[in-house]
């Protein structure tokens, strides 16, 4: 566990960089992510993520692909997305088109699920800058509710991300391992918000269901699915990835439906794998903006902390460190 000291000195440094990268031109903080990012895979923290990026991505790229090289390619990614999160600070409405290729398409299934006065859930994936989706939303006058995960290996980025989203007038709802916050997400889509999750992982729920998932067993959270039967809410499955020069596309699906006959256990399940389906079939278009740096098909848990600790990267990943 970091101390105080620590953790200021890493939220000072992450103020100069939202201070350095907000004021550069895109073009020059995307050549500097570019520079520092291939500094970090060649002789840092990276070099140490290369072979479990390159495992979770052998059943999500096509058989022949060079793995080695795709994870590269994923890391180079990664530190556009940072680049662009550390701009996020500065970023006004005016950005919006800017930094999308065209206006995010789907939007209006948001607008109409709003109407009905339920609140939104909206299901992602740590696929492409999933940040930037719930801030334009924000941006564009949307009530935005974030659930955030607490990592208990990294205060200062807990501290640092929730900071970023209340300034930018995002609403957060905190969860932790072994204290989930189901009322606060009740309440929430109950007030109309459109409550934003990432979903492609388990991270707290002690029970979470195990589905098909690229040819594979993986495990996911029910919240998702248990929050729409509770409370009639819509889950509608919502991307943000990087396209051509760097400009991201915004996509919101169709919403996926519970069932209406089974067990509520049944239907719930039944909702997931069908979520899981769009999320494979976003990440597979995609696979090389799928930002995960832990064993993803391993069945430890907590798999983020045990995976940092045997690569020896307690304080996290990042590729400006």
């Amino acid at each position: 566990m970091s101390s105080s000291a620590d953790i200021e000195r890493q939220i000072r440094r992450f103020r100069r960089l939202t201070f350095l990268v907000g004021w550069m031109p895109r073009w020059l903080a995307r050549l500097f992510s570019k520079l520092r990012t291939r500094w970090v895979i060649t002789f840092g923290t990276f070099g140490k993520v290369r072979t479990i990026v390159a495992k979770n991505l052998e059943p999500v790229m096509p058989p022949g692909t060079d793995l080695a090289a795709a994870a590269d390619r994923l890391l180079m990614n990664y530190g556009m997305f940072m680049m662009d999160y550390f701009r996020i600070p500065r970023m006004t409405k005016a950005w919006i088109p800017k930094m999308f290729h065209q206006p995010m398409r789907g939007i209006g299934r948001i607008d109409e699920a709003l109407k009905a006065g339920k609140g939104v859930i909206l299901a992602t994936a740590h696929l492409g800058c999933w940040e930037l989706g719930g801030v334009s939303l924000r941006l564009q006058g949307m009530p935005v509710t974030a659930v955030s995960v607490t990592d208990p290996m990294n205060e200062a980025v807990n501290q640092w991300r929730d900071s970023v989203r209340r300034a930018n007038g995002i609403e957060i709802v905190i969860i932790a391992a072994g204290q989930m916050s189901p009322i606060d997400m009740m309440n929430a889509l109950e007030k109309n918000r459109v409550v934003c999750m990432l979903t492609d992982r388990n991270f707290v729920e002690t029970d979470p269901v195990e589905l098909d998932f690229f040819g594979r067993r993986a495990r996911f959270p029910r919240g998702p699915a248990i929050l729409s039967l509770m409370t009639g809410a819509p889950i509608l499955p919502a991307f943000v990835t990087m396209g051509p020069g760097g400009r991201y596309y915004a996509d919101v699906a169709e919403p996926v439906l519970l069932p209406e006959k089974g067990t509520k256990m049944e239907r719930v399940e039944a909702a997931m794998q069908a979520l899981v389906k769009v999320l494979e079939s976003k990440i597979r278009e995609n696979p090389e903006q799928w930002y995960i740096f832990d064993p993803y098909w391993e069945k430890s848990e907590p798999m983020s902390n045990i995976a940092r600790k045997l690569a020896g990267l307690e304080g996290g990943v990042s590729p400006l460190k």
